[in-house]
């Protein structure tokens, strides 16, 4: 029998605030995903014990002029000040859509925004083939 699928939950305070403080950068569609945060629910996006989550948005919400990865990305530093690994967004359809939390160790749980310097996500271009949303590793 297969496992049955979490139901999506509210987001904590951590993750609302990183993904606050990522939509909180100027790109187009960034005031309609913000829009969106108030009725964003998540679940756990990966089995590996990240803080990888699927973000669930209803379809009656707003949606955004953005597919595929933000233009922004953070870099996660670990305790010891030297980079960790990486947050990056994913939207699919004008919705939010995954919150990726990578790591270059072990795998990282959500990281708190302060733990995060946000730049730009050089490699996502117009042209660029991007990894589904859904994708689970």
């Amino acid at each position: 029998m297969a496992a049955a699928h979490p139901a999506p939950r509210p987001l904590t305070t951590t993750e609302r605030g990183l993904l606050d403080a990522l939509l909180s950068h100027d790109f187009p569609g960034a005031a309609e995903l913000r829009a969106q945060l108030d009725r964003t629910t998540a679940t756990s996006g990966c089995t590996c014990g990240c803080g990888t989550l699927d973000l669930h948005v209803p379809d009656d919400a707003p949606g955004a002029p953005a597919a595929g990865a933000a233009p922004v990305e953070g870099t996660v530093a670990g305790a010891d000040g030297r980079p960790a690994g990486g947050v990056l967004l994913f939207v699919e359809g004008g919705r939010l859509s995954r919150l990726d939390i990578t790591s270059y160790g072990d795998p990282l749980p959500v990281p708190a925004p302060e733990q995060v310097t946000w730049g730009s996500t050089a490699w996502a271009r117009e042209d660029t083939v991007r990894r589904p949303a859904r994708y689970r590793r």
